[in-house]
């Protein structure tokens, strides 16, 4: 046939009795070949499903992380906050420089989830 590849394939003699089998329970136009590309079509049809199935996991798992992430942020400025609330004694200064701390180093930490991300 034009414009196929042939490969040769080994198999057992147990393989081959099957396939005999298979073949002679077929219409008389489908050959041990026939039944070997099928065999071989369905097999990369469905590491192209799992590899599809992974692509979409990751993608959902990507944004559910995105999503915790920024409730966490949120979470956090509450509780900064209600902290703030509680002891109006200590020095606001302290919150202040906590919170300037915070956000100098969350720069970094977010730089480094994204290039995590990145390596995916």
């Amino acid at each position: 046939m034009p414009g196929l590849i042939r490969r040769s394939v080994s198999m057992t003699p147990d393989m081959r009795d099957r396939l005999v089998l298979l073949a002679s329970r077929q219409k008389r136009d489908i050959s041990e070949a026939d039944l070997i590309r099928e065999a071989i079509r369905r097999y990369l049809d469905e590491q192209e499903d799992l590899s599809g199935s992974r692509r979409y996991f990751l993608k959902t798992f990507k944004d559910r992380i995105d999503q915790l992430e920024s409730a966490l942020s949120f979470h956090l400025n509450i509780l900064v906050y209600l902290l703030a609330e509680l002891h109006p004694q200590d020095n606001p200064e302290r919150i202040a420089e906590a919170i300037i701390a915070a956000r100098r180093e969350g720069d970094t930490l977010l730089k480094q989830i994204q290039a995590v991300r990145d390596l995916k």
